[in-house]
């Protein structure tokens, strides 16, 4: 009987570091946190940064910026050109273009002081 002995050489694959990228719109407010390449302004920022992921920093200049404190009010409105079709009889309950009973549209505003 004949034995032989295979070597088998094994190269791993290169370690890829990803890119963090925090996305933003046209006034500096966050879009999205994410290692993907997406159409849009963004910058580059640090692991650190990327693992908080705090929604209340602004860029400003291309640099990333906490806000200064100041006073958001959110107020949930009618509007036909709203982003959330409601049951007219209950509100509570989110309906589809399907639904054919009344309804009633909200749109969600941002005032920031």
């Amino acid at each position: 009987m004949n034995e032989q002995e295979e070597v088998i050489i094994w190269e791993p694959p290169a370690i890829v570091i990803p890119e963090f990228r925090l996305y933003y719109d046209e006034k500096g407010k966050v879009v999205t946190y994410t290692c993907e390449k997406l159409e849009g302004n963004y910058i580059v920022i640090d692991k650190h940064v990327f693992a908080q992921a705090r929604p209340d920093v602004r860029v400003v200049d291309g640099k990333l910026t906490t806000q200064a404190e100041s006073i958001v009010i959110t107020k949930l409105t009618q509007d036909e050109q709203g982003d959330v079709k409601c049951a007219k009889e209950d509100i509570s309950i989110i309906v589809d273009d399907t639904y054919t009973y009344p309804s009633i549209k909200w749109k969600l505003k941002i005032y920031e002081f």
